[in-house]
C-alpha cells in the first residue's frame, strides 16, 4: 500500500481507534456455528454527525430503508450490524424486525432509536430471527469496551475469510485525528457499491454535510471502482460516524483541512476496498486497471469499469493469459471515444502491444506477472488526459462452488 504524505496507518487499527468509540461483537444465533460471531455495535460516547451512501438496487433491505430515514436526524450515537440474515424480501415481519433490532439497541443503550443506525447482511428472502437479537443486546452493551472493534468486525462477515480492518492518523489544526473502519463483503462486489457493509469511526470534528461530501466522494474512487462478480447487493451500506473528539477546529468549509480530511478518508477506503477484493470468494488474483490519456477522466473510468466487469478479462486473468485483444474489445464496448488503430497495453509494466502494432511483445513476462496476487494491466489510448482505475479479480471455479450451494 502506497503511502500517503501526513498520514499514519496504526497498528491493530480498527473501529475504536477513534477516540470515544467503544464496540462489542458475538453470536447470538443467526449463524448455526457458535463460533461465527453475527452482531456488532459501534458506539460513540459522544453525539456524532453521521453520513452514509447505500445500495442503489431497487429491492433494498429493510434496514437500508430504516437508515436512510434516521440519517434525517441530527445526531447519532451508534450503529448496529447482523449478519447471516439479509432481511430482504421477507414482508412486513422483516420491516418490524429491523425496528425491533434497532429499537433495542436505543433502548440499551438509554438513547432515542432515531439516534441509531442499522445495517444487516447475509441470505435474502429468509425470516428474520428478531429474538435471538434482542435478547443479546444487553450482554451487547455490558461487553462495549475500547478494545472491541475487532470483535465488532466479526460480528458483520459472511463468506468473508478474514475481517477487513483499518484505521489512520493525520494532523488537523495542530490535534491528531484518527479515522479507523471495518468492511464486509467477498461476493456480489459490483458498482454501485458492492455487497458491503462498512463502518467508519472518526474522531475529528466537521459539519454534517461536508462529512457526507467528503463521504459519498470516497466511496466513488474505491467502492464504486471495485468488482469480483458483476452482482450488485440489496444491503450495500457505508456508513461514517464522527464525534469532534479529536478537538480540532470543526471543519465547516471546504478549506485545506477538509481536503486533507477528504484525502485520508479516500486513502482508508481505498486500502478497505482492496482488501474486499483480495478477500472475495475463491480470489487468486487481483488485477489493478488504469486506463490512462483517454479524453476524460470520465472515460477512463468508464472504460476501466468495462474491462474490470468482462467475464472474458476475468477468466483471461484466472488461466493468467495475456491475451490482449479481449482488454481492447472491452475497451470498445465501452463506447467512449479512441483511436482503435493507436493504443498501448502493458501487464506488470510489460509491454504488449505498442502504438497499435498488431503483436505481442514479450508474453512469457506479461504471463511472470500474472502469476503474482496482485498485477497492474495499464491501457494507454493517445486521446487525452483522462485517468483512472479499477480493481477486479479473478473468476475461479471455487467461486461457483461457493455460490451454487450458499442457501
Amino acid at each position: 500500500m502506497k503511502k500517503l504524505k501526513g498520514v499514519s496507518i496504526l497498528k491493530n487499527g480498527s473501529m475504536t481507534s477513534a477516540k470515544g468509540f467503544v464496540a462489542s461483537g458475538m453470536h447470538c444465533g443467526i449463524k448455526r456455528s457458535p463460533q461465527k460471531y453475527d452482531l456488532s455495535l459501534v458506539v460513540s460516547e459522544k453525539a456524532c454527525n453521521a453520513a452514509a451512501v447505500f445500495t442503489v438496487n431497487r429491492a433494498k433491505a429493510w434496514p437500508v430503508y430504516l437508515s436512510i430515514e434516521n440519517l434525517k436526524n441530527a445526531k447519532h450515537f451508534a450503529i448496529i450490524g447482523t449478519s447471516g440474515n439479509a432481511n430482504c424480501l421477507n414482508g412486513p415481519q422483516g420491516k418490524q424486525a429491523a425496528w425491533d433490532c434497532l429499537k433495542g439497541a436505543a433502548d440499551e443503550l438509554h438513547i432515542n432509536p432515531k439516534e441509531v443506525l442499522i445495517a444487516q447482511t447475509g441470505i435474502i428472502g429468509v425470516r428474520y430471527p428478531t429474538q435471538r437479537v434482542t435478547r443479546s443486546l444487553s450482554t451487547m452493551v455490558q461487553n462495549l469496551s475500547r478494545d472491541g472493534g475487532h470483535a465488532a468486525a466479526k460480528g458483520i462477515l459472511t463468506t468473508d475469510k478474514r475481517t477487513k480492518e483499518i484505521a489512520v492518523s493525520f494532523s488537523l489544526s495542530g490535534k491528531k485525528v484518527t479515522i479507523g473502519a471495518a468492511a464486509k463483503g467477498a461476493g456480489m462486489v459490483h458498482p454501485y457499491m458492492a455487497t458491503m457493509l462498512c463502518f467508519i469511526t472518526t474522531d475529528a470534528a466537521i459539519a454534517k454535510p461536508l462529512l457526507q461530501k467528503a463521504l459519498r466522494a470516497a466511496v466513488e474512487t474505491t467502492f464504486n471502482a471495485i468488482a469480483i462478480d458483476n452482482d450488485m447487493s440489496t444491503n450495500d451500506t457505508a456508513f461514517i460516524l464522527a464525534n469532534g473528539a479529536a478537538g480540532n477546529s470543526e471543519i465547516k468549509k471546504e478549506n485545506a483541512d477538509y481536503k486533507k480530511f477528504a484525502a485520508a478518508l479516500e486513502y482508508l477506503l481505498n486500502a478497505v476496498a482492496v482488501g474486499l477484493v483480495e478477500d472475495g470468494e475463491g480470489v487468486k488474483h487481483v488485477c489493478h486497471i488504469t486506463v490512462q490519456n483517454a479524453k476524460s477522466d470520465a472515460d477512463a473510468a468508464k472504460a476501466a469499469r468495462q474491462i474490470g466487469n468482462s467475464m472474458l478479462f476475468k477468466t483471461m486473468v484466472t488461466g493468467e493469459d495475456p491475451n490482449w485483444g479481449r482488454i481492447i474489445a472491452a475497451v470498445g464496448a465501452s463506447q467512449i471515444p479512441f483511436n482503435p488503430n493507436r493504443f498501448s497495453v502493458y501487464i506488470g509494466g510489460t509491454p504488449i502491444v505498442k502504438e497499435g502494432l498488431v503483436r505481442v511483445l514479450n508474453r512469457p513476462k506479461a504471463k511472470k506477472a500474472m502469476a503474482l496476487p496482485h498485477f497492474d494491466v495499464t491501457v494507454d489510448l493517445y486521446s487525452g488526459k483522462g485517468k483512472a482505475t479499477f480493481v477486479t479479480s479473478d473468476l475461479t471455479h471455487e467461486y461457483v462452488s461457493i455460490n451454487g450451494a450458499y442457501s
